[in-house]
C-alpha cells in the first residue's frame, strides 16, 4: 500500500498565490506537508507554469479546487448558461494541466450558494451529469481527473450525501470522475462516517480531514478513529487534506459563512494540523 499524503489547502494562508507569497510552499514543506490544494479560480494563468516549477522543485503534489462560482450554472434552465459553464470548467482543466494539477475538485455539479427554494430536479440532475461527462472527455486529453465534493445543505442542493453522489457518478460513468468526501460536510449529512466512507471504496479520488467547526482537526467531536478506520478498510493511498478558513477576507469566506477565527493563525493551524493527522495516519498504518 502507498503512502497517504498529507496536504493542507492554500486557503489557510492566502486567497491567490502571487510571486508574493509563493514561498508558503517552502513553509508546507519545512513542516511536513506533502500536498496543497490551490485555488484554481484565483491563480492566474501566466502565473501557473511558477507555481508548477516551485512545486516539482520541492517535490510537493497539487490538487486544485474550482467550485463554479455565482454565474457559472451547469444546471441552469439556460441553455447558454449551461454551455458558458462547461466552457469555463475547460478552461479551468486547462489551467490545472499547466500547473501539474492532475486533480481538478469542489462543488462542480452546481454552483455553492445558489438555490431554487426546493429540492433538486431530475431535469437538473441530468443537466449536471451532460455537462460533467463532456468536461470529463475533455480533460482525458489534459491526464485531469474531476472530483465532486458533496456538500452541506446550506452550500447546495444537488449533492449532500455520498449515496447521491454515488448515483451521479454511476450516471456520468467516466473513469476520470471520482469523489473529494469532507469530513466537515460529513458530520452534517452523514448518519454513519464510517458507512459512508467505506460504501464509496475505490471512488474517493481525494479526502479533506476538516472538524465540524473548520477549525484544527482533532479539537472537536468529529469521530476521528472512525474516518482513519475507514480509510484504512478501503485501501485510501491518496491525499488527506486539511481545508480551513484563518482569514476572513478570502473570496470563499462568505460562501462557507466564516465570520470569525477558527485557529489564533496560520501557522497554529498548519502545524497542529500536521500533527494529528500524522498520528491518525501512523495509529492505523497509513503512512
Amino acid at each position: 500500500m502507498k503512502k497517504v499524503k498529507i496536504g493542507i489547502h492554500q486557503h489557510v494562508f492566502t486567497s491567490k498565490l502571487n510571486s508574493e507569497n509563493i514561498d508558503v510552499f517552502d513553509y508546507i514543506k519545512e513542516i511536513g506537508f506533502d500536498s496543497m490544494d490551490v485555488n484554481l479560480r484565483s491563480t492566474d494563468f501566466d502565473f501557473a507554469r511558477e507555481v508548477r516549477k516551485k512545486a516539482e522543485k520541492l517535490n510537493l503534489t497539487l490538487t486544485g479546487g474550482g467550485s463554479l462560482p455565482k454565474g457559472k450554472e451547469i444546471i441552469s434552465q439556460d441553455k447558454q448558461k449551461r454551455t458558458e459553464a462547461v466552457e469555463y470548467m475547460k478552461e479551468i482543466v486547462r489551467k490545472a494541466s499547466e500547473m501539474g494539477v492532475a486533480l481538478y475538485h469542489g462543488l462542480i455539479y452546481a454552483t455553492a450558494g445558489v438555490f431554487t427554494g426546493s429540492g433538486p430536479t431530475s431535469e437538473e440532475f441530468e443537466y449536471a451529469v451532460t455537462g460533467l461527462k463532456e468536461v470529463a472527455n475533455y480533460a482525458k486529453k489534459y491526464g485531469v481527473s474531476l472530483c465532486l465534493e458533496p456538500a452541506n445543505r446550506y452550500e447546495n442542493y444537488m449533492l449532500n450525501t455520498v449515496e447521491d453522489s454515488l448515483k451521479m457518478l454511476d450516471a456520468i460513468d467516466e473513469p476520470n470522475v471520482g469523489l473529494l468526501l469532507d469530513s466537515y460536510h460529513m458530520n452534517i449529512e452523514e448518519k454513519d462516517m464510517y458507512k459512508s466512507i467505506t460504501s464509496a471504496k475505490g471512488r474517493i479520488f481525494h479526502f479533506h480531514v476538516n472538524e465540524n467547526d473548520r477549525g484544527i482537526p482533532g479539537t472537536g467531536h468529529i469521530p476521528w478513529d472512525d474516518v482513519f478506520r475507514a480509510l484504512k478498510d478501503i485501501d485510501y493511498d491518496r491525499v488527506v487534506a486539511v481545508e480551513s478558513f484563518v482569514d476572513n477576507s478570502i473570496d470563499i469566506a462568505s460562501v462557507v459563512a466564516v465570520w470569525r477565527r477558527l485557529a489564533p493563525d496560520a501557522e497554529t493551524l498548519s502545524i497542529e494540523s500536521h500533527k494529528f493527522i500524522k498520528q491518525m495516519l501512523e495509529k492505523y498504518a497509513l503512512t
